[in-house]
């Protein structure tokens, strides 16, 4: 029952998120300015299929794993995946079940399925070494399978401490969220990681504050790295991207390819 109602509650809250975006005009300028049509493909994820973007800056580049927020599309990436190809980074980003064109519902498990499934499409095209990044919502499903797939890094962007602290900053009332099962504590995952962690978070990021980031920077110890940047909104690193903000994600994301030996895996021929 109560992970019923997580599932609702996540439901509601994306429709309400991409209805918005579809009123205001925002999502029809995302679609409309979407520059990587080409690079679409579908992921099977157990019986769902995933709607994806997979960008490539060259076969011997390290690649990034995205897991969008709550209210995203792939679409909303491609500046991003512009940017990170320009600087040497490849990148994939998918739609989580029910999202865009993606069957299936939207779960909490399903989410980490689908991470995993993405991950696993992005190493058999042979890439030296993968980082997975999660934004907002993402930072919480990053952090759960992050153990459980192969990458060489975790990346973690305007993320929340845990879900349920993350949900009574968005506004939900406090009985709501103790109801509900705390189905992605940050803090607790990432502590038990033995991989390099990368924290980025605005010092003005009006969802999620700067607090929840230094914890989760906190916990890793010296694996953990936070990086501050100034005066963004919590969704202008991909609704605006700029340099300032993924340049130092690059140049982490290619010092842990430099760090792991050349991956034995076949390329992928689309």
């Amino acid at each position: 029952m109560r992970r019923a109602l997580l599932t609702l509650l996540l439901n509601v809250t994306s429709r309400a998120l991409l209805r918005s975006d579809r009123t205001n005009g925002i999502m029809e300028q995302m679609l409309s300015a979407f520059p990587f049509a080409r690079e679409r493909l579908v992921i099977p994820s157990g019986k769902r299929r995933l709607s994806a973007v997979y960008v490539s800056a060259g076969e011997d580049t390290p690649a990034v794993l995205i897991c969008h927020g709550i209210g995203e599309l792939v679409e909303y990436w491609g500046k991003v995946q512009g940017l990170l190809k320009g600087m040497g980074v490849s990148s994939l980003v998918f739609n989580y079940s029910g999202y865009g064109t993606s069957t299936g519902h939207l779960t909490t498990a399903h989410c980490e399925e689908d991470a995993a499934a993405a991950c696993r499409e992005l190493a058999r095209r042979g890439h030296r070494s993968i980082v997975l990044l999660g934004f907002s919502l993402g930072s919480g499903v990053g952090g759960a399978v992050a153990s459980r797939v192969a990458i060489d890094g975790l990346v973690l962007c305007e993320g929340f401490s845990t879900l349920r602290e993350g949900a009574m900053a968005m506004g939900f009332p406090r009985w709501v969220t103790r109801v509900v099962p705390n189905a992605w504590d940050t803090v607790h995952h990432v502590s038990a990681l033995e991989m390099p962690v990368l924290v980025v978070h605005s010092d003005v990021d009006g969802l999620f504050p700067l607090s929840m980031a230094e914890r989760v920077a906190a916990v890793c110890g010296p694996r953990g790295q936070l990086i501050v940047v100034n005066g963004l909104t919590h969704n202008a690193p991909f609704f605006a991207p700029t340099e300032e903000y993924w340049q130092p994600i690059a140049e982490w994301v290619k010092q842990r390819s430099s760090d792991v030996p050349a991956r034995r895996l076949p390329v992928a021929r689309d």
